[in-house]
């Protein structure tokens, strides 16, 4: 059972950016896992940037800084905490491939998710690290709100929640829309407690259960603090798995030693790739691109992951090179970025298909973790929209 609810996040006051002519392109940022360095840069120059809160510096110093301009922020009235306890409904459309003119739009509800310290109602589906945790346990502890949303995923096989959505998506609840620097068009509907159609979210939930997409150090990170405040609610952004517009990307991977090829060629045949069609596992060196099929011998051995070349090719990668492959690897999304890799090292890559929808699923009903970088959901959700006090 998931028991969701209403709440009165903080949001940026529109009215007050208006009169600061500053846009609100120019507020959200991406998670503070993505944000690369050069674009953290950029961003931190950027005075009502969200990221000043999101992701301050990583260290006490910088933390207490956040927390002043997060007092700053509230006192001046650039934060406002909403005054009716609503959900919202958040409305993402973008073009993928870029300039490729395919647009879609993925829509989900943002509100507050009793936690689940079990794990048995809301399924991981990756590994946490230790510094990562421990970061984002000092900043929550330090600011006490969450900055941004862990992403869940919803089955929704029927699309129940897809039209208890729609029936929603009112003109008159429409409280935020932008468009940002990437073309991206932002929505955001506010459901105020009350409105007919939360109660039939409630009740869709009851039965089922939340699967971690993105956030998971959020997720793990914010739960234990709960506990340590005696609260039980963190706020989320939840999609339904009909919904057209949730992407999972393929993740790539690259590595520097032209040896892994001669190591895995024990298990595996290779043939020809038109460039083309989808296939599991490509495999490219020194400008070359082979489909990667496992030899008949290793089929039986290795048929319970068979059709699961994430797992497949991390098992083999790390029987021949030892577990230190995994975080030696360069991972990327784009095709041409791993092979540039693998062309400057004179190393190998592997290009993959992405996960299909159904796959994830399977695999994490059977309360199995996937290898790391094996998904990428894609668009991210912004930080900025909403953030939430945990403790008021």
């Amino acid at each position: 059972m998931v028991e969701i609810k209403e709440f009165q996040p903080l949001i940026y006051n529109l009215e007050k950016l208006k009169k600061l002519r500053v846009e609100f392109k120019d507020i959200i940022c991406p998670p503070y896992d993505v944000i690369s360095p050069q674009q953290h840069r950029s961003l931190l120059r950027k005075k009502y940037n969200f990221v000043h809160l999101e992701f301050p510096k990583e260290d006490k110093k910088n933390y207490q800084k956040a927390k002043i301009k997060l007092s700053l922020w509230k006192r001046k009235k650039i934060l406002l905490k909403e005054e009716h306890p609503s959900i919202y409904i958040y409305q993402h459309k973008f073009e993928y491939p870029k300039n490729s003119n395919n647009w879609y739009t993925r829509t989900g509800i943002f509100c507050l998710i009793k936690a689940d310290l079990t794990y048995e109602t809301i399924l991981p589906h990756e590994h946490t690290k230790p510094k990562p945790l421990e970061n984002r346990a000092k900043l929550l502890a330090t600011l006490n709100i969450q900055t941004s949303s862990p992403f869940f995923i919803v089955e929704d096989k029927k699309n129940e929640l897809q039209k208890i959505i729609s029936k929603l998506l009112k003109p008159q609840y429409l409280v935020l829309s932008f468009t940002d620097y990437e073309n991206q068009q932002h929505k955001l509907y506010r459901i105020v407690k009350g409105v007919k159609g939360i109660s039939e979210l409630k009740t869709f939930f009851e039965k089922q259960k939340l699967y971690i997409a993105d956030g998971h150090h959020r997720y793990k990170v914010t739960t234990e603090y709960l506990k340590s405040i005696k609260k039980n609610f963190l706020m989320g952004y939840i999609c339904p798995s009909s919904d057209d517009g949730l992407t999972i990307l393929p993740t790539h991977r690259a590595v520097q030693t032209a040896h892994t090829l001669e190591e895995i060629k024990k298990y595996f045949e290779f043939t020809e790739w038109d460039g083309k069609s989808e296939v599991s596992i490509v495999v490219y060196h020194k400008g070359e691109f082979k489909v990667a099929s496992l030899k008949k011998e290793y089929q039986k051995i290795y048929k319970d992951i068979l059709d699961n070349p994430y797992f497949l090719l991390d098992k083999i990668l790390c029987e021949v090179e030892g577990e230190k492959i995994r975080y030696e690897m360069f991972y990327h999304q784009e095709i041409r970025e791993v092979v540039s890799f693998a062309d400057k090292y004179n190393g190998v890559a592997f290009i993959m298909e992405s996960v299909k929808k159904e796959r994830f699923f399977e695999v994490v009903n059977k309360k199995m973790i996937f290898p790391p970088k094996s998904t990428y959901f894609y668009p991210k959700v912004p930080a900025g929209l909403l953030c939430y006090e945990l403790d008021f």
